[in-house]
Parts: C-alpha cells; sequence; structure tokens
C-alpha cells in the first residue's frame, strides 16, 4: 500500500495538508485490494494508484484507518436496524423475477436498489451489487450482512450457485420467508390479546383503588367493624397505592429490571424455554410452532443439497430453544458417528410421536426432503388449530377475570351503602 507521494505528481498543491482516502482496487491480476492512501487531493490519490498499475473501482475521501472502520460497521449497524423482514421478502421476490426473464443478477439488484422506498435498503442493495461486480459469490454479499438475511438464505443461495438454480431458488425463498412471517404474526397476535387485556385489567384497578375509592372513605369510616371484610382490605390497599408511592414504584422497577436481567441468563432463558413446552394452555401451541419451523427449514435445506450438519447448525438457529438445542447437539453426534438421526427425535419427548415416526420413515427410505416438506404442511395445519384453541381458550378467562376483578371491587363499594340505606330506612 503506497504510503508517500512523488513530489513531481504533486505541483502546485505540495503545500497542502496530506488526507486519508479509502480506496478499492484491482490489480492487473484480478486480486481485489483495499487500503487508505494519504494524499493532498482526490486528483493525486487516484493518479497515485494508477501509477502502483492498480485499476480504481472506488475512492473516498475517510479519516484515520481505525476511524474509517468504526464508521464503517456504525453504518453497517444503523443500515441493518432499517433493512425489515418484509424488505428481504420483497428482494428475494423481484430478484427471482427478474432473473427467470433474463436479467443478469447485478443489474436485477442495480434495478432494485433505484425502486426501493428507503434510502437505507437502496443502499445496502448497491454495496451487495458492489461486491458482486467485484467477483464475489452472490452468498458471500450476503454473508456479509448477517442481521439482515438469515444463514438460512445465505446457505441456500450457495446450493443454488452450485446448482445454477438462482432464480428458483430465491423464489421458494421468498415462499418459504413468507410463510414464516405468517406463522410469527399468528403466534404473536395469540400472545398480544391477553397482554392488552391484562394491561387494561390493571390501569382500571389502579384508578380505581387510587381515585375511586378513596371518595367513599370517608364515608364507609363512619361504618366503623361494621364494614365487610372485603371493604377492609380494599381500603388499606387503596391507602397503601396512594400513600406509599414513593417506595413501591422505585421496587416495582427494580423488580422489572432484575427480572429482564435473569431472563437473559442461562437459568432464566431455560426457565423461559421450559415454560414454552410445558403451560398447560401454551405449550401445544409452541411445540407445534417449533415442528413446523423445523421441517420446514429441514426440507428446503435437504432439498437443496446442503451439507446435513450445516442443516443441523441452520435449524437449530430457527428453533431456539434450550431443550431442543440439546436434540440438536445429539444429532450432530449421530451424524459425525454415521448413525441415523430418527432415534434421537423418537426420544424427544417435545416432538409428538406421529412426526418422529414419519420423520424415521422418511429416513430410512431415503425420502426425507420429500417427506419434510408433507410434515411441514401437517405442522402448519396443526399450529393453525393449536392457535385458534389458544385464542379462544384465553379470551374467555380473561373476561372471566376482569368480571372478577372489577366486579369485586364494585361489590366491596356498593355493599356498605346498601348498608347504610337499609339502617336509614
Amino acid at each position: 500500500m503506497p504510503a508517500a507521494i512523488d513530489a513531481s505528481l504533486i505541483g502546485s498543491v505540495d503545500a497542502a495538508a496530506p488526507r486519508k482516502f479509502a480506496y478499492r482496487a484491482r490489480r492487473g491480476s484480478g486480486e481485489l485490494v483495499r487500503g487508505v492512501l494519504e494524499a493532498p487531493s482526490h486528483e493525486v490519490a487516484v493518479r497515485q494508484l494508477r501509477r502502483d498499475g492498480l485499476v480504481v473501482l472506488s475512492i473516498e475521501l475517510g479519516d484515520l484507518a481505525a476511524a474509517v472502520g468504526q464508521k464503517g460497521a456504525i453504518s453497517r449497524n444503523r443500515l441493518s436496524a432499517r433493512f425489515s423482514n418484509d424488505d428481504v421478502i420483497a428482494l428475494c421476490q423481484q430478484l427471482s423475477v427478474m432473473m427467470k426473464t433474463g436479467v443478469p443478477l447485478a443489474e436485477a439488484l442495480e434495478t432494485f436498489s433505484e425502486q426501493a422506498a428507503r434510502p437505507e435498503v437502496a443502499t445496502v442493495v448497491r454495496a451487495i451489487k458492489d461486491d458482486v461486480c467485484e467477483g464475489e459469490e452472490f452468498s458471500a454479499a450476503l454473508a456479509k450482512w448477517p442481521r439482515i438475511f438469515p444463514s438460512i438464505l445465505v446457505s441456500l443461495m450457495q446450493a443454488a450457485e452450485a446448482s445454477g438454480t438462482m432464480d428458483e431458488m430465491l423464489s421458494r425463498v421468498a415462499k418459504d420467508l413468507l410463510k414464516a412471517r405468517k406463522t410469527a404474526k399468528q403466534v404473536k397476535g395469540a400472545m398480544v390479546y391477553p397482554g392488552i387485556m391484562l394491561a387494561v385489567a390493571i390501569i382500571a384497578v389502579t384508578v380505581i383503588m387510587v381515585f375511586v375509592l378513596p371518595t367513599f372513605a370517608p364515608l364507609f369510616k363512619a361504618q366503623g367493624d361494621r364494614l365487610p371484610l372485603l371493604t377492609k382490605w380494599l381500603l388499606a390497599a387503596s391507602g397503601f397505592l396512594k400513600g406509599w408511592w414513593h417506595l413501591y414504584l422505585p421496587a416495582l422497577g427494580a423488580l422489572c429490571f432484575a427480572a429482564t436481567v435473569a431472563a437473559r441468563t442461562a437459568r432464566g432463558r431455560l426457565a423461559i424455554d421450559w415454560a414454552k413446552l410445558n403451560l398447560p394452555i401454551i405449550s401445544p401451541m409452541f411445540r407445534q410452532l417449533y415442528v413446523a419451523r423445523m421441517t420446514n427449514t429441514m426440507g428446503t435445506l435437504l432439498a437443496a443439497g446442503v451439507p446435513l450438519l450445516e442443516v443441523i447448525r441452520i435449524t437449530k438457529a430457527v428453533t431456539a430453544n434450550t431443550y431442543w438445542d440439546r436434540m440438536w447437539d445429539d444429532l450432530r453426534e449421530r451424524v459425525n458417528h454415521g448413525q441415523e438421526m430418527s432415534p434421537t427425535l423418537l426420544q424427544a419427548v417435545f416432538i409428538p410421536r406421529n412426526i418422529s415416526a414419519m420423520f424415521n420413515a422418511g429416513e430410512r427410505a431415503g425420502r426425507l426432503p420429500e417427506v419434510l416438506e408433507r410434515i411441514a404442511a401437517f405442522a402448519e395445519e396443526e399450529l393453525d388449530a393449536a392457535i385458534k384453541t389458544v385464542t379462544g381458550m384465553i379470551e374467555p378467562l380473561m373476561i372471566i377475570f376482569m368480571g372478577v376483578v372489577v366486579g369485586g371491587i364494585a361489590a366491596s363499594i356498593l355493599l356498605p351503602i346498601f348498608r347504610m340505606s337499609s339502617s336509614v330506612q
């Protein structure tokens, strides 16, 4: 990498302070070169690189090399945060259509970047296009953005590059991502409703206890010991909520913070994962969700010819459950020793017996990708049914809960009033 500028090239600008330029270039052999060059101007930097026998691809004014790297990392993280799953799906769909009609990959990427709705999306796609134009594989260019493009997409693109079926694989990836997005929205929707109902109940009870009940306190105190026990408890709770907020609010905040930190520890994740697989109402939904993800991912990767160990690694990240991770580790050990995978699935208590039996049959018959696709379709139907069941059970339970709480508070307020009116009569 050149570090100094020849005086004959500087001319009249020798008095200018040297600046840093980050560049990308190619040697005569085709090798890609990246570096930082000191020069007083952009033109001088370009001439210096050409004199060294390099074909300049891009050159930009930058800070020190470390600062340039840090700035690039920050910019990459910011761009990744603005690139959504919907953008990934749209990219795969449009690239598939354009490549099927004969449009080259680089031109398809440039066309998509020009039509992008947000500048961040266009910047990422142009960076991928630049890498492809410089001779990198499409999968390697995608792998540079791990927060945007999932590992399953990168592996499928590697398989497509080896088999020459890029357009078909992109179409299949788009369908799989759409299916995964639909499933995730269904599961989140089933969990959001009880959360909203619980938040409404807490707010309603807090308003009643802090603002409504204290207005009746002087009237109730006149009755002394004749108040019902429930009314006495509610008055005590109301006094605590209204008079000691400076103590319990910080304590509640500290408790929430501690729970958040604990959930990120190994024991916390283990407890959450156990609850997903064993709690009475939600466990059937999460079990079917993991089965659907497993069969969809494995079926797609195996059909594309991805190596089995790589399939296990990617599918392990898709399921994302501590108990499933242990199963994937056992599967990896069996594959490394040349053994069948189905015995491990048959021993897993969180996988339905019929699913493991079908997996066993497909593995023995040598038709595992085809069988996994059929299992995935069956698992998605079961997941839809489980989500409807969970939603149908949670809605009446939350209504009953809110009715009991609000009705109990109303009864504790009205009962002393009825007694007072009876005494007056």
